[in-house]
């Protein structure tokens, strides 16, 4: 009997023996899971701090860039009405300037240094109505000068005909019609109400107008308008 018992305390303690390593194996395994999970919840708690702070942040930058653009769009406006304040003054100046210093040189007769001081005038404009007529100013030597050997060459013409009248009819007379209309400025004066045109040149040409009218009959009248024509 005592043998039998014996024999069973051997078995238990063998079978205690052979569960226990794994049984503390469970535990150790239950508490690194915990101790896993107890930093994983550490872990999500500082991120979802941080992804607050972020959002605080994110937040804090859409504010700041609203007023960004908010002022973004002052600053166009006022860059918008200075441009536009510039330009008017630009073109004030120009205009002026134009006034003062180029238009008496197309009231007057042409003279090659007051054109050449007139064009002088035109460096540092900007405004585009006022440096357009900027090509007349240059031109008006050239107008000069073409318009009169048109009219030294109809002289002799005319004075072979002894000065006498001529209707529209005659060859002579669509002649100097023609030739005028071949004229550089002729271009120019027939457009005068629409374009810029020499004021000067323009009387010379209402002149010559008038004496073609009158049938193209009178030397004094004829010289008188060539003697405008002579550069000074």
């Amino acid at each position: 009997m005592k043998k039998m018992k014996m024999m069973v305390m051997s078995m238990t303690v063998m079978m205690i023996a052979a569960i226990t390593p794994a049984t503390a194996q469970n535990v150790q395994s239950v508490q690194q899971l915990e101790r896993d999970i107890e930093q994983h919840e550490k872990n999500i708690k500082e991120m979802e701090i941080s992804l607050s702070d972020l959002e605080e942040k994110i937040d804090n930058l859409k504010s700041q860039l609203k007023d960004l653009e908010t002022q973004k769009k002052t600053v166009e406006k006022n860059l918008k009405a200075e441009v536009k304040m510039r330009k008017d003054k630009f073109t004030t100046r120009d205009e002026l300037v134009y006034d003062q210093e180029i238009a008496d040189v197309l009231y007057n007769p042409y003279n090659k240094s007051d054109v050449e001081e007139a064009l002088d005038s035109f460096e540092g404009m900007e405004t585009k109505d006022v440096i357009k007529k900027k090509e007349i100013v240059q031109k008006y030597g050239e107008y000069c000068k073409n318009l009169k050997e048109f009219m030294e060459k109809m002289k002799n013409e005319l004075a072979k005909n002894n000065w006498k009248y001529l209707s529209s009819t005659t060859e002579l007379y669509k002649k100097f019609e023609k030739g005028l209309k071949g004229t550089k400025y002729w271009k120019v004066y027939n457009k005068k109400e629409k374009n810029e045109s020499i004021d000067y040149l323009d009387r010379v040409m209402d002149k010559i107008m008038l004496f073609k009218n009158d049938g193209l009959k009178s030397e004094t009248q004829f010289n008188s308008i060539l003697n405008m024509l002579y550069a000074n």
